[in-house]
């Protein structure tokens, strides 16, 4: 079984207002995701001791995903400067048919002094 990662392009999120981040088309191999990841990346414009979390939901009208949310890792900003959240891989099992498309959402749980963006990822396996 191959595995497949992709992931969206890094996407201006709303500060606590739901924002599309991106689509991502699996490939016509797919079979299962296996896999989802989320990052966040802040610039200069963070202020020290601010703090990022968020939720990220997927959503597709190819596989049955309703409802599947899940967190951005919390940080907190120690200096003002740029940050970025580290991906971390949370495993699932969905069956995925080859060529679906997944649209992927996000909500910043706070509002912050500079943008973020953000960027999903998925992992799946194909035949």
């Amino acid at each position: 079984m191959q595995t497949f990662m992709d992931c969206t392009d890094a996407t201006a999120e709303g500060s606590t207002v739901e924002t599309k981040v991106g689509t991502i088309t699996l490939s016509a191999k797919a079979k299962r995701i296996i896999g989802v990841w989320a990052t966040c990346l802040g610039g200069d414009t963070l202020t020290s001791t601010e703090t990022v979390s968020g939720i990220i939901r997927l959503d597709s009208a190819d596989i049955s995903l309703a409802p599947f949310k899940f967190p951005l890792d919390q940080w907190t900003m120690l200096t003002a400067g740029g940050a970025c959240l580290p991906a971390h891989i949370i495993p699932v099992s969905i069956p995925s048919p080859g060529l679906s498309k997944v649209d992927c959402f996000v909500t910043i749980d706070d509002t912050t002094t500079g943008t973020l963006k953000v960027r999903v990822g998925l992992m799946y396996e194909g035949g």
